[in-house]
């Protein structure tokens, strides 16, 4: 907290932005942080509550005032003897308070945020690359927060938006740090939930638009208007940088500053030609009015080109040159859980993030060209999350994969079994392994590969955990393939 804060200073700030409907009890007192958690809750600080999609935090009101708590802001008068803000939406005020509290850090920092059905860690990850170029850069996303040294901050992993306060929080010690841009996923969820309103944005991209929390999403169009709502978070002079080869985004509206990318749009402001792709990732000429300039990526696929211009164009849209874009794009770092390769012997082992359909298309259309042997696969889908993707994700696989072993992913509360069940419903006829413990399954495409064969592990990525009930189990699938090998004696 940069500055002094009352109840009544909090007040004017949520009347100038319309959001303030009455003040219950005195204004005067003083307001030393804020919280959304009451269970994290500091003495002093001031409780941010709304009704959720699963639980209210109203009831907690009375918790957080016993443990410290001076005054809160709620949807709904509490009884409870501490001074309340009744608001008219407590997700945008909690958004706005926590901002105003912490000094409003994004004002001092080059914002950019990164939404799209997939793509969107590996884009936030490169442009952080790429600004970094010019000055301290930072970004948060899935993996946390990762500082100007490209290594994730420990503890900061979590959502791939995290809440108003922890984002505000994290956006004040970054400016203390001495970071000057932040990219930042931006999820339809923390775009539908408000989470990011009280930022303003230099440039929003737009990677792509497939199939994906239809289970939280009323319908396809409802996910497509979330997504399109980053477009009312960017600055008077901000940019959309938008897929152009994507036609999904033709329903998005119009906006005043718009760069677009692409490899086949052939209008596109941003283009990559002459395009060629290897097992050691891509070769392009980056392409901008008349500057022509030979680069490349080390990132396997087509998919992740369009990563690499959506990055490319961001940065351009935010000042950078082209010519020192695509002298940056070239020594890139690899991004942790997306295509990241763990052994190369006895077989290629790769592990990969994808857990939608369009996903794994992209990355086993990516694949098959570049293996000699044969391509196993190991994949399953995630518990409570959205059951009509998954005979599409076991259908995608069927395509390309010549062995099939099917798992549990994160089971969450679902029945593993019933999950995998769904599953097989895109896999009639088709010769594969079933094994419900994860490690055994991996272990089993382990055993079964041979020299030149390539063992894909989808789903998991980045993640170090398996979610089994509401139980966090550690599960890091690196270590679980060099124990699984050194224990073969394979290596």
């Amino acid at each position: 907290m940069t500055d002094s804060w009352t109840v009544g200073r909090i007040a004017r700030v949520l009347r100038d932005r319309n959001l303030l409907r009455e003040v219950h009890g005195p204004e005067d007192v003083r307001v030393l942080g804020v919280s959304q958690d009451s269970r994290r809750l500091r003495e002093g600080d001031l409780f941010l509550a709304w009704r959720g999609d699963t639980a209210d935090a109203h009831d907690f009101v009375a918790e957080a005032a016993e443990r410290g708590a001076v005054a809160a802001v709620v949807e709904r008068p509490v009884d409870v003897e501490i001074p309340q803000l009744l608001v008219r939406d407590g997700r945008l005020a909690a958004a706005v308070t926590a901002d105003a509290v912490m000094g409003s850090p994004g004002k001092d920092l080059v914002l950019v945020a990164v939404t799209g059905t997939t793509g969107k860690t590996t884009t936030t990850l490169i442009l952080r690359h790429l600004l970094a170029g010019r000055g301290p850069a930072a970004s948060i996303g899935t993996l946390g927060v990762v500082g100007n040294d490209g290594e994730v901050k420990p503890g900061t992993e979590g959502l791939t938006t995290p809440g108003p306060v922890q984002l505000s929080i994290w956006l004040r010690d970054l400016v203390h740090e001495g970071i000057g841009a932040v990219t930042l996923e931006a999820s339809s969820h923390a775009l539908e939930q408000r989470r990011l309103d009280a930022l303003r944005f230099d440039a929003g991209v737009f990677t792509n638009l497939g199939r994906d929390h239809l289970d939280y999403h009323v319908d396809p169009g409802a996910y497509l208007a979330a997504k399109g709502r980053l477009l009312e978070l960017l600055r008077d002079d901000g940019a959309a940088v938008i897929n152009a080869d994507e036609p999904a985004w033709d329903q998005l509206s119009d906006t005043s500053k718009r760069w677009t990318y692409g490899i086949e749009a052939s209008g596109a402001d941003l283009r990559a030609e002459g395009l060629e792709l290897s097992a050691r990732g891509a070769r392009f000429a980056l392409v901008l009015g008349d500057a022509r300039i030979d680069t490349g990526t080390p990132f396997l696929g087509r998919y992740n080109v369009h990563n690499a211009l959506a990055a490319a164009a961001a940065a351009v849209a935010v000042g950078m040159s082209i010519e020192d874009v695509a002298r940056r794009l070239e020594t890139a770092p690899q991004v942790p859980g997306r295509l990241e390769r763990v052994v190369d012997e006895p077989a290629s082992v790769l592990i990969d993030f994808a857990h939608t359909p369009e996903a794994l298309e992209n990355v086993l259309s990516t694949l098959r060209p570049l293996v000699d042997g044969r391509l196993i696969v190991v994949f399953g889908a995630g518990g409570d999350r959205d059951r009509s993707k998954r005979r599409p994700m076991a259908e995608a696989v069927t395509r390309y994969a010549d062995v099939i072993v099917l798992t549990s992913d994160n089971p969450r509360t679902e029945r593993a079994e019933a999950i995998l069940d769904d599953l097989e419903a895109g896999l009639v006829g088709v010769p594969h392994e079933r094994r419900v413990d994860r490690r055994e399954a991996i272990g089993l495409a382990l055993d079964s590969a041979r020299m030149r064969d390539l063992v894909l592990l989808a789903g998991k990525g980045h993640e170090r955990h398996q979610v089994v009930g509401r139980e966090k189990r550690p599960f890091d699938e690196r270590v679980v393939v060099r124990e699984h090998l050194a224990g073969s004696g394979a290596v």
